[in-house]
């Protein structure tokens, strides 16, 4: 009995003891405990997508600085590409009244000039009868402007055919001073009107542009029943304006040469030189030197040296080891980095593409690269260093830096170049000629002088499919000679306002009693065609109907076959040469062109594939932010996981909960069963 009560009794104490710890509840704080438990589920994963989070969005910063750094060498290394910057000049001039420099361009030749200003440009002017108000009627019609040169008692006027002239119209919408004056000056010749009050009284002044070809001819064409625009006339039969000033050139002296030019405004005695004069003098002389200035060209060399430096020295901590941060740049495994900073200092030591001969790195020029990456000009070595280069090399200096074009021939010029075009060599065979559309016209029946008097002398003509409208040559003319003939027809075809609109011109020569027409462009569409003629006009030996058209150039480049357009050559697309352009004159047959993009080419053209719009670091960048984006989905799905773990957690939190009030509530009742079980139950 006593053994069974002690037993009993020891269970009894020990299930009191378990309820007893456990109480009424379990006594945990399971919100806090499911928390902790959650957050040591997650932390792991948490902490390994937080460090590849922040290792690329730092990557995507450091791109940024990257893309910074490498903007700046860009544009060092592109200022090395301008033929400028290697043909600078510098000008030396005395104080004097007579002429004002304005531009000294990098092309301009080095020597010295003697220049003396014997008579500035002046332009013709030319006004008309007094008007009484501005906007009395000048009657309808039409006023043919035409521009060249009168003879010293305006009895005899030389077309420029190399001029543009114009036709006005004149009608009801314009029928007046100020009408006329308006329609002369929209018609932009290069000659301007203006109206000027005479006492009263309103005269239209006609100022043309300057020089002795410049001056006007005028001859109008009345509508029957609306008479007056013949008081404008101012041809070879009628002179009803005045002339007020005569049109002279300009006549300067250089070096003792006498040159004339039409403006004040001088642009291409001396190449490269521009100045105008103001005065003349027939005793002062005015000494001017040119000289090259190398020193530009030195110092945008030495300013590349210290960019590519600076830059190393950036780039180095993103791709290397950061020596102030004791640790490896974000950049440090990136294989895009590290294929830039290879491929830029492959540039740095190597041959430039296409150049064979002169200096063909930068360490011929006495610019080395030390141990630790960085360039460093070599001053002098013996003869030889960067000094030397400068001063007795510079042409190779700047050959080695700036985009060079080359033929060996001077029929087969070499104009553009694109992205795609591969530096080197290419043999060019010429397999077809290119040629400009010409009429040779009949045999002139007449002999000169040819008289117009009286005679039909019109046509319709078609420059390249484009058609004139009537054109005569004026009744009442008298030519000379072939050559005079053919200017005039010359200048009245390019004066059509539908040759005109549609860019045509045409060349007319005399030769061997007949005139020819030759269209200025050239090309299979490149055609001259009579389509409209006259009862009189075979005279001249003009016909109806279409001379030889012209071809385009044939030819292949390194073997393969190329496009021609006109005297233009296009290498085959996907080739080396592609986006190199030729212009090809006649007569070529062959040569070899040579294309080199220069240092500043081959490194700029690097540089812009890393960082053009669509360039391999954009790329990157765009990787970069949709891993980021991963990382951000992957932490959202860890969040979902974490939550949805916890609420598990909290699920068995609660269900123990549960059990442990039961067992609460069988403890209360076990805690008074003993004392009243039979033989348990305590004595009194």
């Amino acid at each position: 009995m006593v053994s069974t009560t002690s037993s009993t009794t020891n269970n009894a104490s020990t299930g009191s003891s378990i309820i007893s710890a456990l109480g009424t509840g379990s006594g945990i704080d399971t919100n806090k405990l499911a928390d902790q438990l959650t957050e040591a589920s997650k932390m792991a994963q948490a902490g390994r997508l937080t460090t590849k989070k922040t290792l690329l969005e730092t990557q995507i910063s450091d791109f940024g600085l990257l893309r910074s750094s490498l903007s700046k060498l860009e544009t060092a290394a592109a200022a090395l590409g301008s033929a400028d910057t290697f043909n600078a000049k510098s000008l030396s001039i005395p104080d004097t009244k007579l002429l004002a420099m304005t531009k000294l361009d990098a092309k301009a030749a080095a020597g010295s000039y003697q220049l003396k200003v014997e008579q500035i440009a002046q332009s013709q002017s030319l006004s008309s009868g007094s008007f009484s108000s501005l906007t009395s009627p000048v009657g309808k019609g039409t006023l043919t402007l035409r521009l060249g040169e009168w003879n010293a008692g305006l009895t005899t006027f030389g077309v420029d055919s190399t001029k543009t002239g114009a036709t006005i119209t004149i009608d009801d919408t314009n029928n007046s001073l100020t009408g006329l004056r308006d329609a002369i000056n929209k018609a932009d010749i290069g000659v301007s009107a203006s109206i000027v009050g005479d006492g009263g009284a309103y005269k239209l002044l006609l100022t043309a542009n300057s020089g002795a070809k410049s001056e006007i001819e005028i001859t109008a064409t009345e509508d029957a029943g609306a008479l007056g625009l013949a008081s404008f006339n101012f041809n070879e039969t009628t002179r009803n304006l005045t002339q007020q000033q005569e049109g002279l050139d300009s006549k300067i002296r250089v070096n003792g040469l006498l040159v004339s030019r039409e403006s004040n405004q001088i642009k291409d005695v001396v190449e490269g030189l521009e100045f105008d004069l103001f005065e003349a003098s027939l005793t002062e002389t005015v000494s001017i030197t040119i000289a090259e200035d190398k020193s530009i060209a030195e110092q945008t060399i030495r300013d590349f040296v210290t960019a590519y430096n600076t830059f190393k020295t950036e780039v180095e901590k993103l791709v290397g080891f950061d020596t102030e941060l004791k640790d490896y740049g974000s950049l440090h495994r990136d294989p895009l980095a590290k294929n830039l900073m290879q491929g830029i200092r492959n540039v740095l030591s190597s041959s430039v593409p296409g150049l064979s001969d002169g200096f063909t790195s930068l360490s011929n020029l006495g610019i080395r690269t030390e141990l630790d990456g960085s360039l460093k000009i070599i001053e002098t070595e013996g003869n030889t260093g960067f000094r030397a280069a400068i001063d007795n090399n510079f042409d190779w200096v700047r050959d080695l830096f700036v985009p060079k074009t080359s033929s060996s021939v001077t029929n087969i010029d070499v104009t553009k170049f694109s992205a795609k075009s591969q530096p080197g060599n290419y043999e060019v065979v010429i397999t077809q000629q290119p040629s400009k559309g010409m009429l040779t016209a009949n045999d002139v029946a007449l002999t000169f002088p040819i008289d117009t008097t009286g005679k039909d002398y019109q046509f319709k003509i078609k420059i390249d499919g484009a058609e004139s409208a009537l054109i005569s040559l004026p009744d009442g003319k008298i030519y000379a000679s072939g050559a005079e003939l053919a200017t005039e027809l010359q200048s009245l075809i390019n004066l059509d306002a539908d040759i005109k609109a549609a860019r045509a011109t045409v060349s007319v020569s005399f030769s061997s009693n007949k005139l020819v027409f030759t269209s200025d462009a050239y090309g299979s569409s490149s055609k001259v065609e009579f389509s409209a003629i006259g009862a009189d006009i075979s005279d001249l030996g003009i016909a109806l109907g279409a001379g030889t058209t012209g071809t385009n150039v044939g030819g292949t480049v390194n073997g393969e076959a190329a496009f021609g357009f006109g005297n233009v050559l296009l290498p085959a697309l996907g080739s080396k040469a592609e986006g190199l352009s030729m212009t090809v004159q006649p007569g070529a047959t062959s040569g070899t062109i040579t294309f080199s993009r220069g240092f500043s080419g081959t490194m700029t053209s690097l540089v812009n594939d890393f960082l053009k719009t669509s360039g391999l670091i954009k790329e990157r960048e765009t990787s970069i932010n949709k891993d980021i984006d991963k990382v951000e989905k992957d932490e959202e799905a860890l969040d979902r996981r974490s939550d949805a773990y916890r609420a598990r957690l909290m699920a068995q939190f609660q269900a123990m909960e549960s059990i442990v009030r039961g067992l609460n509530s069988t403890g209360d009742f076990l805690d008074g069963i003993l004392d009243r079980l039979p033989f348990t139950a305590k004595s009194g």
